[in-house]
């Protein structure tokens, strides 16, 4: 009985001995989130540029906070503006995060969530001609040299207007440079990208606020992504009522307020 009890007794030790030496199961892991990937074209202030090595502006704030909103890491893919709807449609990106105003003819091709500003074009002019420019039948005219971005709803407003004077530029950099060179006399853009650039350069550069049109901005994303509409849809409410919207747009864009108002926009 005693060998019986001591081999059991030693049995159970051994058995003690490898349970401590066994390695603890792995843990599961953990599933993973795929990104959003979100298009954006680089150097166009203000939705997005580099600022000391970081991507900053309106549309990677929104982003930043959609990641937040949605427990979801958004991941910015830079590309060229003309780049960003073929890449949507090839399943490249999930979303167009650019600035990206809303057309018939985009609208054609890609689908948009509900819009998160209510913009339109406006006037840019050098701040010295500014008194005499808001005379009546002096803002936006036809019969001088107009600068626009090529490929732009600006260009597309310019040339169904006044089609002898729109004078095309690769960037709106350069259209700007030349307004300052008295190359020519107004520059039509975005009314964000006008609103900003004025605001680095109120010395020389000042904007009609008498918008030439209406148009929205919101996000591209493709025509059947029906739940990733309604996520993002879900977001831009949300923003409106907790204030989120605001602080955003009220940190890159002077007198959004005002423009939306002038634009007949609900709030």
């Amino acid at each position: 009985m005693r060998r019986r009890g001591r081999a059991g007794t030693l049995a159970m030790l051994a058995l003690l001995a490898l349970a401590a030496c066994a390695k603890p199961p792995p843990p599961k892991p953990v599933p993973r989130i795929a990104p959003l990937r979100a298009g954006i074209a680089l150097n166009t202030p203000p939705y997005a540029f580099e600022r000391g090595g970081d991507f900053v502006g309106v549309e990677v704030d929104f982003a930043r906070a959609l990641a937040q909103q949605l427990g979801r890491p958004v991941q910015l893919v830079e590309m060229g503006w003309a780049d960003l709807i073929p890449a949507l449609q090839a399943g490249r990106i999930d979303v167009i995060m650019s600035g990206m105003s809303v057309t018939r003819a985009r609208a054609a091709a890609i689908g948009f969530t509900q819009p998160y500003l209510r913009s339109g074009l406006l006037p840019m002019v050098r701040r010295e001609d500014l008194q005499a420019r808001r005379q009546p039948g002096k803002g936006f005219r036809c019969g001088t040299g107009i600068g626009v971005s090529a490929g732009t709803t600006g260009e597309r407003l310019v040339r169904e207007r006044c089609p002898t004077d729109a004078v095309i530029y690769p960037t709106i950099g350069d259209a700007i440079d030349e307004l300052k060179q008295r190359r020519i006399d107004t520059v039509v853009a975005d009314a964000p990208v006008v609103v900003w650039n004025v605001s680095q350069d109120e010395a020389n550069l000042a904007v009609l606020l008498e918008p030439l049109s209406t148009e929205d901005l919101a996000w591209g994303i493709r025509r059947d992504d029906d739940t990733l509409r309604a996520a993002l849809d879900g977001a831009i409410a949300q923003w409106r009522t907790d204030g989120t919207r605001a602080r955003i747009l009220s940190r890159w864009l002077a007198y959004w307020q005002q423009l939306e108002a002038r634009t007949g926009a609900t709030r």
